[in-house]
């Protein structure tokens, strides 16, 4: 084959795996979305209100002025219940507060609390982003641990929300998995993947100095999903996301979690 010609089916084969990577990410989400509707309907009805949104609120004080901005929110989600007290389990990172903010307040909105553009679009009354999101229940960290990037909050609410189990055994290859989860402009999201990891893998800061066990898995994620539940066919959590992996064309490949095992660890150190 004379130079020109090689030169040409080159440039023929970097356009189709160009090609390739921008589509195919595409095409897996919904495959995985339609071979699992059932799975998804039956997150929609029996487990997405435990899926909570959590916004930070954040005030700086600079001179004579102040200001107060309103992060974009990630995802958590309810374990347990004591009278109007929910717990909720979500990525440490999710709650990490600023050194350079003079005061954070956690904010936690229920499933069918509606974003402040929601609120507006239907028209709601104007009272200023901040103000909106006081109305809602304030955080309390109970407790965290960056070694796991874990974090526990409560809240009260008077309204009820569900209260899903941690799964005793960890997920393994090939799981359907599902994740609930909100997105950045988005609310509710249920994705279904599998999981591809065939044993926990280390995942940690550029320093190395925090290493935990995390598992790969194909339910897509995007930001705004940092702490949200992923979740078998029983409807237990297997997983708290905590970030995602994309190609050059930022399409999803796969999103990471801590699996269940580590919760539980989380869970008893928090407790003892």
């Amino acid at each position: 084959m004379k130079t020109k010609q090689k030169k040409i089916v080159l440039r023929i084969i970097v356009v189709v795996i160009l090609i390739i990577s921008f589509f195919l990410p595409s095409i897996k989400s919904s495959l995985n979305q339609a071979m699992h509707r059932e799975l998804i309907e039956k997150v929609d009805k029996y487990a997405l209100s435990a899926n909570i949104k959590i916004v930070q609120l954040k005030y700086k004080n600079q001179g004579n002025s102040s200001s107060t901005s309103v992060s974009a929110g990630a995802s958590g989600v309810i374990i347990r219940k004591e009278s109007n007290k929910y717990y909720a389990l979500t990525a440490e990172h999710v709650v990490t507060e600023d050194d350079n903010i003079d005061k954070t307040q956690i904010i936690v909105m229920g499933y069918n609390d509606l974003d402040f553009k929601d609120y507006l679009s239907k028209e709601g009354e104007f009272q200023g982003i901040a103000n909106y999101y006081q109305q809602f229940p304030e955080a309390v960290v109970e407790y965290s641990n960056d070694k796991y990037d874990l974090a526990i909050i409560s809240f009260i609410a008077d309204e009820v929300y569900t209260v899903l189990p941690i799964a005793d055994e960890m997920p393994k290859y090939g799981d359907i998995v599902v994740s609930m989860s909100n997105p950045y402009g988005k609310r509710n999201i249920v994705t279904a993947g599998k999981v591809i990891s065939r044993k926990p893998r280390p995942f940690g800061d550029e320093a190395g100095k925090t290493q935990y066990p995390i598992i790969k898995h194909t339910a897509v994620l995007s930001e705004g999903s940092s702490g949200s539940a992923l979740l078998n066919e029983d409807l237990e959590v297997v997983g708290i996301n905590l970030g995602g992996n994309e190609n050059i064309f930022r399409k999803f490949i796969s999103g990471m979690a801590m699996p269940s095992d580590r919760i539980h660890a989380f869970l008893e150190e928090w407790e003892n």
